[in-house]
Parts: structure tokens; C-alpha cells; sequence
């Protein structure tokens, strides 16, 4: 019993000395202003920080808050957030962050998945139809045929969502004379 009051305690200190290194910003999310227009970034919002000397190094991914001198932002797919410096970052854009390769392979997955579905559909009229072991083949030539279709269709209508959301994201420009980081 002792053991696990020491880690209780342990952990509640070493929580309580991690406090101090949260900077002051609105609990629900980070303010930008710019000639007395303020705009709110919101925690768990979806973001993407270009880097002020290198434009093409760009991390995207959730806001996650903010250290006294750095934005703390989780990657898509990562375990681990990472702390971009403020003295570091270029742009931040707001709203529709994927790239067009993202979207086309979104669209391939669900077309892959529209032919799957349609071969299992197949299948299993085919079981209930006492087709025997060539519902599975059956099923099967009809998911590959179908992918024919599925697959190009969905990959085209990823490319045209990606093409509508091209003008969608917002692009706040940190520096002097532009948007600034408001810290309280």
C-alpha cells in the first residue's frame, strides 16, 4: 500500500511542477490579433504551422494548447505532440489543412470498400440462395469487378473535394505588422 501512495504522491508532484510551464491563454484555445481584430484557434482544432525560415516545412495536426514559448500540436497518426517555438513559426492555417493526396486516397479507400461491400452483398444473396462454396467465388469476381468502378470513382471524387476545399483554409501570417500571438 505504501508504494502505490508514493506514486500517487510522485505523480501529483510532478504534475503540479509541469503546471508553471502552461503559458496564460483562453481555456478554449489560442487568440491571434491583428490591428484590434482578434481570432480565437480553438483547442482539438485542426491547424497546420508553417515554419518562418522554411515555408515547405509544415506540421499538421491538433492544436493542443500552448507552452510559455511554444505551440503544442499532436500529428495525425502520432502518439507524441510536438512543440513548434514561437519564434519559429511563419503561418498558421485554420480550417481545410489536407493535402490533394490525402483526399485522392480517402476516396480510393471508400471505392475499395464500395466493392467489398458489393461483393459481400453477392455472397450472401447467393448463400441464401443455396449457391453452395461458389457464393464466395462469385462474391469474389463480383468485389473485383466492381473495384474497376469503385475504386477510379472514388479516387475522382477525392480529387474534386480536394479541389473544393483548396480556397477553404485560412492562412494567419505571424510577424511584425501582421497577426500576432496573444499570450495574457
Amino acid at each position: 500500500m505504501k508504494r502505490y501512495t508514493i506514486g500517487l504522491i510522485a505523480g501529483i508532484l510532478l504534475t503540479a511542477s509541469a503546471l508553471p510551464l502552461i503559458a496564460q491563454e483562453d481555456a478554449s484555445g489560442l487568440t491571434l490579433e491583428k490591428d484590434g481584430e482578434q481570432v480565437l484557434i480553438p483547442l482539438g482544432g485542426w491547424v497546420a504551422v508553417s515554419s518562418a525560415y522554411d515555408p515547405s516545412n509544415t506540421v499538421r495536426g491538433i492544436y493542443l494548447g500552448m507552452t510559455v514559448d511554444a505551440l503544442r500540436i499532436q500529428e495525425k497518426g502520432e502518439s507524441f505532440e510536438r512543440e513548434i517555438p514561437m519564434g519559429e513559426i511563419g503561418s498558421i492555417f485554420r480550417g481545410k489543412t489536407k493535402t490533394t493526396k490525402e483526399y485522392v486516397w480517402g476516396g480510393v479507400k471508400f471505392g475499395g470498400l464500395v466493392s467489398v461491400g458489393i461483393g459481400g452483398f453477392f455472397t450472401l444473396w447467393i448463400l441464401t440462395d443455396g449457391g453452395g462454396t461458389d457464393a464466395f467465388a462469385c462474391g469474389g469476381l463480383m468485389a473485383l469487378f466492381s473495384g474497376i468502378y469503385t475504386v477510379p470513382g472514388g479516387a475522382l471524387l477525392g480529387f474534386i473535394r480536394a479541389k473544393v476545399a483548396e480556397g477553404k483554409a485560412v492562412e494567419y501570417v505571424i510577424g511584425d505588422g501582421e497577426w500576432v500571438i496573444v499570450t495574457l
